[in-house]
């Protein structure tokens, strides 16, 4: 699935960041690992999980690692740049700067 910038919406890079929450939920090392980085707790995530700045947290906590980048593409059928449009869609702000879309 490649995806321009211009052409995935709202709701896909919305839908990407919650598979991308799933993918971390079903490795304990990988969550505890975020948890700790954002500084929440799971009794935290139910409160924030729809929010566009968690999403896009999650997306760019995926983005760190070249090698889960891939895992977590390749599981769930998308393409590496799919994960930097849609960060990018949930938090426009994060790219303004670089001109990186």
């Amino acid at each position: 699935m490649n995806i321009n910038h211009s052409g995935q919406s709202f709701e896909t890079a919305e839908a990407i960041a919650i598979k991308a929450l799933g993918y971390l939920s079903s490795d304990t090392d990988l969550m505890g690992r975020f948890l700790s980085l954002s500084g929440l707790d799971t009794s935290d995530l139910r409160a924030v999980a729809s929010e566009p700045s968690f999403l896009a947290a999650i997306l760019d906590f995926i983005l760190t690692d070249d090698s889960l980048v891939l895992a977590f593409t390749s599981n769930n059928g998308l393409a590496p740049e799919d994960v930097v449009i849609a960060k990018a869609k949930l938090d426009p702000m994060s790219m303004a700067s670089t001109g990186a879309y």
